[in-house]
C-alpha cells in the first residue's frame, strides 16, 4: 500500500512539473512579443516627435478673397517653410512670409486675391525641414472655389 502512495505521490508531482515548466515557456514567449511591441511603440513615438507634419487648408472669405492657412500638426518645429503656388500669374498673393519656421500647433497664413480667370483648382507645393528629415517635400491640390 505504500508503494501505490508514493507511485501516485510521484506522478502527482511529475504532472505539476510538467504544467508548471510548460505555462513557464508560454508566459516567456508572451514576454518576449511583449517587450517587442513595447520597443516599436517606443521608437515610432520618438520618430514622431521629431516630424513636422504640414497641412494646408483654404478659408474663404468674401468673393475675391482667400487665406491659405499651412498648419503644423506635428511635433516638431517646421523649419525653412517654402511655399509655392502653380499658375501665379491668375492670382495675387498679398502676403507670402516663406521661408519660415513653424512652431508645432501653429500656423502662418497667406492673402490670395483671385480674379475670374483663376481656375477652381490651384496646385500648392511646399517644402520644409525638421529633426526627422531635411528635404520634406508635399504637393496638394486646393479647391478655392
Amino acid at each position: 500500500m505504500e508503494m501505490a502512495g508514493l507511485f501516485i505521490s510521484i506522478i502527482a508531482l511529475l504532472c505539476t512539473l510538467f504544467t508548471y515548466f510548460k505555462h513557464d515557456r508560454k508566459i516567456k514567449k508572451q514576454d518576449v512579443l511583449i517587450n517587442e511591441y513595447l520597443i516599436e511603440k517606443i521608437e515610432k513615438e520618438k520618430t514622431e516627435e521629431k516630424k513636422a507634419i504640414i497641412e494646408v487648408t483654404v478659408i474663404k472669405h468674401e468673393e475675391s478673397k482667400r487665406q491659405i492657412k499651412i498648419y503644423n500638426r506635428g511635433k516638431s518645429v517646421a523649419k525653412n517653410v517654402i511655399v509655392t503656388f502653380s499658375d501665379i500669374g491668375k492670382f495675387r498673393e498679398k502676403v507670402n512670409p516663406c521661408p519660415i519656421d513653424i512652431k508645432p500647433k501653429n500656423s502662418i497664413i497667406i492673402s490670395l486675391l483671385i480674379f475670374i480667370s483663376t481656375p477652381d483648382k490651384i496646385v500648392i507645393n511646399y517644402k520644409w525641414s525638421d529633426d526627422f528629415c531635411d528635404k520634406n517635400i508635399e504637393k496638394q491640390t486646393i479647391q478655392l472655389v
